[in-house]
């Protein structure tokens, strides 16, 4: 060749079915395909490539020409082309008989096992030189038989007519486009014993597809020839596309290969639309197809659902997208039921997005407050609604229609007597609104003129004491349940903290909220994880009075959502509803069999954005059937932080494709400021002699006389 050529690495698609190959290479034979051609299979110390060369003009129509044939296979200029040592030509004796490929997969397992038997600094380079295309012939029927071709045999028996077998043979052969090549074998090691015996373990593989008068021979040649992709004028073999299948030493078939990694987990390409730069979370898997992955704030509307067991990385993924949307000046709340996924982004807070943070954690000194019976400009039985479905779902055990009622009558009346009197109630005041006969005329007689709720309470007051502690035994047992957490009290009993939560996506702030179990209780975090989730559904639908809304976009981040999204509504709509009021839904959880049935349909029709770890069989078997081209071993058989992923994007789903999650950011040493900053701003101001575990009185009292945050606060009634 007298210009060098331009070499592209070629990504195949695996499994790679002989049928495809066999019609790229009759593709080839035909006009208008790039000359000259030459295809590579490279074996070095990283890996086996494969490579395509061909004049540089020609680098386009060769890349579109392998798209078109190779569905799913890429091309990137990451090619590399090391000169090799010693070199070989393939030679075949066959006159015309087809050779062997009955055994294509024993052969290119042969081969493959040939290119992985290399060691540390040795390479092997198997090449094949595309020249002249050919099409498909007749054959006689008195062809002659090719195996009669010595000189004495012609001039003492002459020509025979080849039996019937040979015949068929001539005949498929002849029946195919074919093609001139040059097949050569290259290889470099540090001896030349060493040398010689990884060209002759190749050449030996490639000797299976002799056949019956067909003999391969590898013949010394100058190594120069291979390195420069040298090719003669009239090359000495002419091969049929189904014959050149195994000399490409591609990996043909669908059995595991010497040297490869195996076919599962199948790591598809990504849309070359995606997002590079907005809310970062992984890099692409897909051979030659390394890059970033975000997800744009108007695709997050579409909801994520992150599926992965403990430990997979699902907290990380949530990490990078939370972040993202702090230095963008996103609103974001994040539900945790540790504490790690908190601190670790408390420690990664930017300077300039200092004052945005709000830490609500129950466990703090000076827990920030939560009232969620604080009902000023929201309909009370809405707000009843919310706490009622978080009470149900936590207190299920023994949840029946006389308790619901009773805590639906009495959340009611705290509500509105708060809203008479100007000041919330809080749901502490609940078990004594119950039980203290004082305290409950205070607060009944601010709701005398609703009918309904005095008619309840008249007849509460009639029943005798025996009958009134039967009906509330079941209730207090349950309110006792958060009414003796001191930690949960000292955040609930705050009838007008601080910081409302309501106001979370108005203010543009970032909410964190740690739920540990092992300081709260599981039944307490359990409770107040699903209250906040409730608060932030009724702070969803309030947007519905701002313009446009989705032009501000804001985020809830919620992991082991079984535990804490209970809402009065259905998720299927609150998911729809949400993405209308610019308030993407990210959740995660461990496996499919942890949600209510509802939640899982939910979650697989509406929170179309998916993120999935490794899983086991049953997940695996169910995420497939929503996968074309992946099935259940490419769920399974995901390494550690590897995730498969189908994110939505300008409107529509890109399609599954194989990234990995990125590592942590680099820690800033922010924790105990933010802590510092979010405990000044918006805790509760406590007395100096007090501590968190005072009395709820105590906690209530002292919050009630702290005048609220001027910045952020309506007027109040007096």
């Amino acid at each position: 060749m007298s210009a060098p050529l331009d070499f592209t690495r070629l990504y195949l698609p695996l499994p790679l079915g002989a049928d495809i190959v066999t019609r790229l290479l009759s593709r080839l034979a035909q006009p208008g395909t790039p000359r000259p051609l030459a295809f590579e299979t490279r074996a070095d110390h990283e890996s086996i490539s494969y490579l395509a060369g061909t004049s540089p003009d020609k680098v386009q129509l060769l890349a579109r020409l392998l798209g078109d044939q190779l569905p799913g296979s890429r091309t990137s200029d990451d090619s590399k082309r090391t000169a090799v040592q010693s070199a070989g030509r393939v030679t075949i004796r066959s006159g015309g008989l087809p050779l062997n490929i009955g055994k294509l997969d024993d052969i290119v397992h042969a081969v493959h096992a040939a290119l992985a038997g290399r060691r540390a600094g040795e390479q092997i380079v198997l090449q094949l030189i595309i020249g002249r295309g050919y099409r498909p012939e007749l054959v006689s029927p008195t062809v002659s038989d090719p195996t009669r071709t010595s000189l004495w045999t012609a001039l003492t028996r002459g020509s025979s007519p080849a039996p019937a077998e040979l015949r068929t043979r001539l005949r498929s052969r002849a029946e195919q486009p074919s093609l001139d090549v040059m097949i050569r074998i290259g290889v470099s090691a540090a001896t030349a014993s060493r040398r010689q015996n990884l060209a002759f373990e190749l050449a030996g593989a490639l000797k299976g597809l002799e056949s019956p008068g067909v003999r391969l021979e590898l013949v010394r040649e100058d190594a120069r020839l291979l390195n420069a992709v040298h090719a003669p004028r009239r090359s000495p073999l002419r091969l049929s596309a189904a014959e050149l299948v195994p000399l490409l030493g591609w990996p043909v078939g669908d059995g595991l290969l010497p040297g490869l990694p195996g076919p599962h987990p199948r790591r598809m390409a990504a849309s070359a639309a995606l997002s590079r730069s907005e809310s970062v979370f992984a890099t692409t898997t897909a051979p030659g197809d390394a890059r970033l992955v975000g997800i744009r704030p108007e695709a997050h509307l579409q909801h994520v659902v992150v599926t992965g067991p403990t430990g997979s990385g699902k907290s990380m993924v949530f990490a990078h997208l939370v972040l993202a949307d702090i230095k963008a000046g996103r609103p974001a709340v994040v539900v945790d039921p540790k504490r790690q996924l908190i601190d670790h982004i408390a420690d990664r807070i930017p300077e300039a997005n200092l004052a945005d943070i709000v830490i609500l954690d129950a466990a703090d000194k000076q827990p920030v407050g939560f009232n969620p019976l604080d009902t000023e400009g929201r309909n009370a039985d809405v707000v009843v609604d919310g706490i009622l479905a978080a009470f149900k779902a936590v207190f299920e055990d023994g949840w029946g229609p006389r308790t619901e009622d009773l805590l639906h009558a009495g959340l009611l009346t705290l509500a509105r007597a708060g809203e008479a009197r100007g000041t919330p109630y809080t749901l502490l005041d609940l078990p004594r609104l119950l039980t203290d006969a004082a305290f409950r005329r205070s607060v009944t007689g601010a709701v005398s003129e609703d009918q309904t709720l005095a008619s309840f309470w008249a007849g509460y007051e009639e029943m005798t004491p025996g009958a009134r502690a039967a009906v509330i035994a079941a209730p207090m047992n349950k309110l006792r349940k958060f009414v003796l957490r001191r930690n949960l009290a000292a955040v609930l009993g705050q009838s007008r903290p601080r910081f409302r939560l309501r106001d979370v996506f108005r203010e543009g702030k970032t909410v964190l909220v740690p739920l540990n179990d092992a300081l709260l209780g599981p039944g307490a975090a359990q409770l107040l994880g699903s209250l906040i989730t409730s608060e932030l559904w009724m702070a969803t639908l309030e947007r519905a009075s701002e313009h446009n809304p989705t032009t501000r976009p804001a985020s809830i981040y919620i992991d082991e959502v079984q535990q804490f999204l209970n809402l009065p509504t259905s998720i299927a709509d609150a998911l729809a509803t949400s993405r209308s009021y610019g308030v993407s839904w990210n959740l995660a959880h461990q496996f499919r069999a942890q949600l209510p049935s509802g939640m899982r349909s939910a979650f697989d029709a509406n929170a179309r954005s998916k993120v999935v770890f490794a899983v086991g069989p049953d997940d695996a078997r169910d995420l497939a059937r929503m996968a074309p081209g992946l099935d259940a071993e490419d769920f399974m058989s995901l390494p550690p932080y590897e995730i498969q992923v189908n994110l939505v994007d300008q409107g529509a789903p890109t399609g599954w494709f194989a990234a990995r999650t990125l590592p942590p950011e680099p820690s800033l040493g922010t924790l105990e400021r933010v802590r510092q900053h979010s405990r000044n701003r918006y805790g509760a101001q406590l007395p100096p002699d007090t501590g968190p575990t005072d009395p709820p009185a105590t906690v209530n009292a002292a919050v009630a006389d702290t005048p609220p945050a001027a910045t952020h606060r309506k007027a109040r009634r007096p």
